[in-house]
């Protein structure tokens, strides 16, 4: 049995969330924002994961905390998607993903909210929130 990524999915369902796609032309990226990048998206990073286990090995169920970084030309702008993207996956169970990479999610959790400083070189300004995802892996 594999073991299943939580990221392709997560990524699948925040650009299906309603305003969140067209806000940002489906720009949504893993790690940083490609160089050059100067109309804003979402940059998406796995902070930690955690297994659970009982007596007989693994359960199947993991937990990662997720930061998702909001970029755009202003301030209330990146605000704004963040906002989004919050109002979109914060108290969210079900099934996150398609076909292979559809995930079942039994709860994500929003912790934790920062600004992020002025990007000097792209001239975008950032908004970060974090997330606990519980998820089955196997």
């Amino acid at each position: 049995m594999s073991l299943k990524d939580i990221r392709p999915a997560l990524r699948a369902f925040v650009l299906a969330a309603p305003g969140i796609s067209s806000a940002i032309s489906g720009r949504m990226y893993p790690s940083r924002l490609p160089q050059g990048t100067k109309d804003g998206g979402i940059v998406y990073n796995r902070i930690s994961g955690q297994g659970d286990h009982h007596n007989e090995g693994p359960s199947g169920l993991a937990r990662v905390r997720m930061q998702i970084d909001c970029w755009m030309p202003s301030h209330d702008d990146a605000a704004a998607l963040a906002l989004l993207v919050k109002a979109g996956i914060d108290g969210y169970r079900g099934v996150m993903g398609a076909g292979d990479a559809a995930v079942q999610v039994q709860g994500v959790f929003f912790d934790s909210e920062r600004d992020l400083p002025f990007d000097d070189v792209g001239k975008l300004c950032g908004v970060s929130h974090d997330y606990f995802i519980f998820y089955e892996e196997r």
